[in-house]
């Protein structure tokens, strides 16, 4: 799989993001489709420049350490081929969270965090998701141009995305540009069945931190948290990425079509209406204020920053 996936120059350098970081690859029964979990670091509160010299330098040592890693975990029955297509899947996940685009905020004790409302949430995970898949079907297939077919044969084979890999393939064959082709596969993928499946998954995640974060903050108001809850406009998602890095196709997206900025099952819709009811609708599009507290992208961050400081120039 991994030799596979280094095949690819894009890839191929994630790979030894991920190993610098350290990763973690393992296979169970109950692998599925292959997966990233995702999520921030907990420390005690931040207030002072003694305390954040503290924590960066506990972070490192965590690091060096092994106690941190990426986790990525595959289904034992799935066999080589689709489990080479999940992990492009998977590494697009850990590329996502090392720039910081699942917006997860550091967990101070005391403190409930500035963080997205439950809609953005959903629409958060929904574009990673997307994006991933897109990714895999793109790479699987210029890599099958190339002469190695195993991520191809195995989009075609898996149950989830074979639809989309056809489609893919189809466009392509009969002509269309490649960055339409693949926003078209963008677009596909979230007019799919699995779309209801992603949008309660991302919810669960968002109620799950929710719960975490005002565990241990006193005499919470939940009325009030209202001023703590940022709203997601995806081009803002999008500006994240680093100089250079935003896909070509992603030109050809209409980022403010319905299509990816609402919610479209009717049961997830109506629990996230239950916690506007409880929390209050936020309004407040400022999403530069939550402070992103995923390990992957404190590593990179801190990483960048003592590579820009260094007389030494970066390998």
């Amino acid at each position: 799989m991994i030799s596979y996936v280094m095949q690819d120059k894009f890839f191929a350098e994630m790979m030894h993001d991920m190993v610098d970081f350290g990763h973690e690859i393992s296979f169970s029964l109950r692998g599925g489709a292959g997966a990233y979990q995702p999520f921030s670091v907990q420390t005690e509160k931040i207030d002072t420049p003694e305390k954040q010299l503290q924590f960066t330098s506990g972070f490192w040592r965590m690091i060096e350490q092994g106690h941190v890693m990426a986790k990525l975990r595959f289904s034992a029955l799935s066999g080589g081929d689709m489990n080479a297509h999940y992990l492009l899947h998977e590494m697009m996940h850990f590329y996502q969270d090392m720039h910081g685009l699942y917006l997860l905020p550091i967990h101070e004790q005391g403190v409930f965090p500035v963080l997205l409302d439950a809609k953005s949430d959903v629409i958060a995970i929904l574009f990673c998701e997307a994006w991933a898949e897109v990714e895999a079907i793109r790479t699987s297939w210029a890599l099958r141009e190339k002469g190695n077919a195993h991520g191809w044969n195995g989009a075609i084979a898996s149950p989830d995305w074979r639809d989309l890999a056809r489609a893919y393939d189809n466009d392509l064959t009969n002509g269309v540009d490649e960055a339409k082709a693949a926003a078209d596969t963008f677009h596909r993928w979230y007019t799919g069945k699995h779309r209801h499946f992603y949008e309660a998954h991302a919810l669960n995640i968002h109620e799950t931190n929710l719960a975490r974060f005002q565990q241990g903050v006193a005499d919470i108001n939940q009325a009030d948290l209202t001023q703590n809850f940022r709203v997601l406009e995806l081009p803002m998602l999008v500006a994240r990425l680093p100089k250079g890095g935003i896909p070509k196709f992603f030109h050809q997206i209409d980022w403010m079509d319905d299509t990816y900025n609402k919610v479209a099952s009717p049961d997830i819709l109506t629990r996230i209406q239950n916690l506007e009811q409880q929390y209050g609708v936020a309004d407040n599009p400022n999403i530069q204020e939550i402070k992103c507290g995923a390990p992957p992208y404190l590593w990179h961050r801190l990483r960048s920053a003592a590579q820009e400081s260094s007389e030494i120039p970066p390998h």
